[in-house]
């Protein structure tokens, strides 16, 4: 899994400049980490390999699927629905990861993530990314 993400990766970032570590270009940081996944693959591999009584755990679904979503959600939503609302939607979605999650400490914890990201990303960094869906201010 991880070789094959820094194939996907390499492939993407191909078209941009690199550049060196004094002078990093758009395509360094995104290089570099994929050559770190390549290292963890082949690490992984090797541990594999060198210790091959070890019995794969069960692969649980549930929290595989609900990280994702919680990802695809934000992936999609950011740009669409604002920051503060596509965080409360992902950590609500995410949420849905372990049977564990109480509702009222979700939502405690959306709402101030949301805050926090939109305090410093939008307020604070002055990103240029929407804080709310579109013809909704505060």
């Amino acid at each position: 899994m991880f070789i094959t993400l820094a194939g996907l990766g390499l492939w993407q970032a191909s078209g941009l400049r690199g550049g060196t570590a004094m002078r990093m270009g758009p395509g360094y940081l995104p290089t570099l980490i994929c050559y770190i996944l390549i290292f963890l693959g082949l690490a992984t591999i090797g541990l594999g390999l060198a210790r091959p009584e070890t019995a794969t755990e069960r692969w649980y679904m549930r929290p595989l699927v609900g990280v994702s979503a919680g990802l695809l959600v934000f992936a999609f939503g950011i740009e669409r629905i604002g920051l503060f609302v596509t965080t409360v939607l992902l950590v609500i979605v995410s949420s849905l990861a372990t049977p564990e999650s109480r509702w009222i400490e979700v939502i405690a914890v959306a709402v101030g993530l949301a805050a926090f990201s939109t305090a410093l990303f939008v307020a604070a960094l002055g990103l240029p990314i929407p804080s709310w869906p579109q013809g909704i201010a505060f």
